[in-house]
């Protein structure tokens, strides 16, 4: 194992949390998610594999909760039966245990599109299917997530919603700072400043452009991998905003992700914010023709109703900005599919398909395949079983109660937000790990059954809705 400078810096960070305790632990563990490019560790041992400090941070965070007597017993607490995080322990499980006998049941049967790191065979590259390092680095990082999963129920059903909200509202905004520092370093030739965060093992794609824009990566590998933390970020500042939730800044957020979002370049991120807009309008609508439409919701659609009108006024009077929109439009979207890149991973979803299909529908075991879609990956690497342990996992969050209090405002945001994280995965990830960003939100989605009859103390007045009309945090 080699340990790199961030790696010291993860460790020790790590220690610290220890001593000051769970709320500190998801502070840094939040922060780390955006770390997206960094190594922590390499083991040479797994084909020179890079450990990403979120998953040191991981660890320590879990520790923090266990040696906390409440904490622990609400982590455990959160895998009662019939619970989001039942069904995500029965999913975390098949899938772990397929990444071990899947590949031997199945090995040499087929072909599988799989990540290679050693001399001959560097990238994705087409391989006979048999055990892999990626299995055992697939297996890990799910069990690692259920733990953090577990960790931040706990902390929200034990009165921490606002340190987690806050906490996530400064990783938004820590975001866009990537963002800027990424383009601003490209076009001033300075990206060296960057560099010792992108020390990891992959492929990075930090310099490309599309149509002259610079695509924006942050501190992370590509710009798929930057909307998709971006999206999820997105969708919960909004729904923060719509739901009253120190309005001012949600609302400042979320306009900044979405500018964010549309300046990336990335097809995942337009058609994942297109879809993620489509249920929001929907959502907006019908409550407007129940009568229950708040005036955030009200200017939500007004906004979006300008939309036409604005790029009217572009084409009229500012032409060249619209030539270079389109010309965008057309590298990121039109032609898309007619693209090396749009090719190579229609190939991947062909072979993950017809892996799906070699092993009768089992798959090939977590970490086999290679896809570029997250429904692909799901059939392809665990099967017909695990697509619908996952359905139900994710149904399972689903909650039909009122908006009573500041945690429901909370768990429902973490709920949007998994849900546009869901819509980007589905059009671009490949493999069957959705990052510790998902599960972050997922969690807070998950307590809601547990928080949803609670009163907060931060209930206000007067919402003709929810009987609230606005929430303000206090605090830190």
């Amino acid at each position: 194992m080699t340990i790199e400078g961030i790696g010291v810096a993860t460790v020790l960070a790590g220690l610290w949390v220890l001593w000051q305790g769970p709320v500190a632990a998801f502070w840094v563990l939040a922060l780390s998610t955006l770390l997206g490019a960094a190594a922590a560790f390499k083991l040479p041992a797994f084909g020179d594999a890079s450990v990403p400090p979120v998953l040191v941070v991981a660890v320590f965070l879990a520790m923090s909760v266990a040696l906390r007597p409440r904490l622990r017993g609400a982590a455990l607490e959160s895998l009662a039966p019939s619970g989001p995080g039942f069904w995500m322990l029965l999913f975390t499980a098949y899938a772990v245990a397929s990444a071990y006998f899947m590949p031997r049941l199945f090995q040499g049967l087929t072909f599988a599109y799989s990540l290679a790191r050693n001399d001959a065979d560097v990238g994705i590259v087409s391989l006979p299917l048999r055990a892999r390092a990626t299995n055992a680095t697939q297996a890990v990082y799910l069990v690692a997530e259920l733990g953090c999963f577990m960790s931040i129920w706990a902390l929200m059903i034990r009165g921490r919603a606002k340190a987690i909200t806050n906490t996530l509202i400064v990783c938004a905004v820590a975001l866009l700072a990537s963002a800027v520092a990424d383009v601003t370093t490209h076009y001033t030739g300075t990206e060296f400043l960057l560099s010792w965060l992108r020390n990891a093992n992959y492929r990075m794609l930090e310099s490309g452009e599309i149509g002259g824009f610079k695509r924006i990566v942050g501190t992370f590998t590509e710009a798929g991998a930057f909307s998709y933390a971006a999206i999820g970020f997105y969708a919960f500042s909004l729904s923060l905003w719509l739901d009253g939730v120190r309005t001012r800044i949600t609302g400042l957020l979320a306009l900044l992700l979405a500018l964010s979002l549309l300046l990336s370049t990335s097809t995942t991120a337009y058609a994942s914010f297109a879809m993620f807009s489509s249920l929001m309008l929907a959502g907006a609508l019908v409550k407007l023709a129940k009568g229950q439409a708040t005036r955030r919701d009200c200017g939500y659609l007004v906004i979006f109703l300008m939309i036409p009108f604005l790029l009217l006024v572009v084409i009229m009077f500012v032409p060249s900005i619209w030539s270079a929109v389109t010309g965008l439009f057309d590298a990121t979207v039109s032609n898309k599919l007619e693209s090396q890149s749009g090719i190579e991973r229609m190939r991947w979803n062909y072979f993950a398909l017809k892996n799906f299909r070699d092993t009768s529908g089992f798959g090939a075991g977590l970490g086999s395949v290679r896809a570029s879609s997250f429904v692909v990956a799901l059939l392809a690497n665990i099967g017909v079983i695990g697509l619908l342990l996952f359905v139900v996992t994710l149904a399972s969050a689903f909650t039909t109660g009122r908006l009573l209090s500041f945690e429901d405002a909370v768990a429902r945001a973490g709920l949007r937000a998994c849900l546009a994280l869901i819509g980007a995965a589905c059009l671009s990830a490949g493999s069957v790990d959705l990052g510790f960003v998902f599960f972050i939100f997922f969690a807070l989605a998950a307590s809601a059954r547990k928080l949803g009859k609670r009163a907060a103390p931060e209930l206000a007045e007067s919402n003709p809705v929810i009987g609230a009309r606005h929430f303000k945090l206090q605090g830190a």
